[in-house]
């Protein structure tokens, strides 16, 4: 069975959208294969759902069905085979049922020389190559997952920027890709670092607060992908169910 037939068999969807198959190694060292129901890419990552968890800082071998303008290599070819680091993975709802929301990082055609020794073996990313994939390094502990679920649903929040001499200075109207009570990920165009504090307001759910950019991806178009964590005040995840219940 081809792998366009696999993922159409088991997404059961058009094929000619954007579709993957991911190969993992299990924490007792058994190789799966999983269909992915692919929810956001790039030309250095893509984002995917799972039935199953994959631990932060793993290599995935990837297969995509991937637009030529966005592969580093491999544009005349059915299928885009490349390795991928999670970045991310969280339980959380979608629109009809809980599943796996995990992020990954374009690494290359060939995963690190310590992986055939260790495919368990952690990896951090430690910069970029001139080709737009990240590069990465071993890792010496397990990153350690956080506890809280994430709700895959898109909040209007204000991001506004904040000025030492001002409360705020400008800002910018964005969508959550998810939210949870500690913190959000979001695209932007907003001009932002690592370690950057911004002001968070949410009209509908009653909700303002500063968050602090603790991770950042580039994205298309010239935006950032923020990972933000609100350091004063919970974001109201109750409300989002009674809004679920009502909707």
């Amino acid at each position: 069975m081809s792998v366009k037939t696999e993922i159409s068999n088991k997404v059961g969807q058009d094929v000619d959208s954007i579709y993957a198959v991911a190969n993992g190694i299990d924490n007792d060292g058994e190789p799966w294969k999983e269909a992915a129901d692919i929810i956001s890419y790039s030309s250095s990552g893509v984002g995917f759902y799972l039935p199953r968890a994959c631990g932060v800082g793993t290599l995935l071998s990837l297969s995509l069905t991937y637009p030529p303008h966005l592969r580093c290599y491999d544009h005349n070819h059915e299928f885009y085979r490349i390795w991928g680091l999670v970045q991310h993975c969280h339980m959380g709802l979608s629109e009809e049922t809980t599943a796996y929301h995990v992020e990954v990082g374009f690494v290359g055609e060939e995963p690190p020389p310590t992986y055939g020794a260790n495919p368990l073996q952690n990896y951090r990313v430690c910069g970029m190559t001139e080709d737009g994939l990240w590069k990465i390094t071993e890792s010496e502990s397990k990153f350690m997952q956080r506890k809280e679920l994430r709700y895959w649903k898109n909040v209007d929040l204000y991001l506004a920027l904040i000025d030492e001499r001002r409360e705020t200075d400008g800002g910018e109207w964005v969508k959550t890709e998810n939210v949870s009570k500690g913190g959000a990920a979001v695209i932007t165009s907003l001009d932002l670092n690592v370690n950057d504090k911004i002001k968070i307001i949410s009209e509908r759910y009653d909700f303002s607060g500063q968050a602090v950019v603790c991770n950042l991806a580039p994205w298309n178009e010239g935006k950032s992908r923020l990972s933000l964590e609100f350091v004063d005040n919970e974001f109201p995840v109750e409300k989002l169910k009674e809004r679920r219940a009502t909707d």
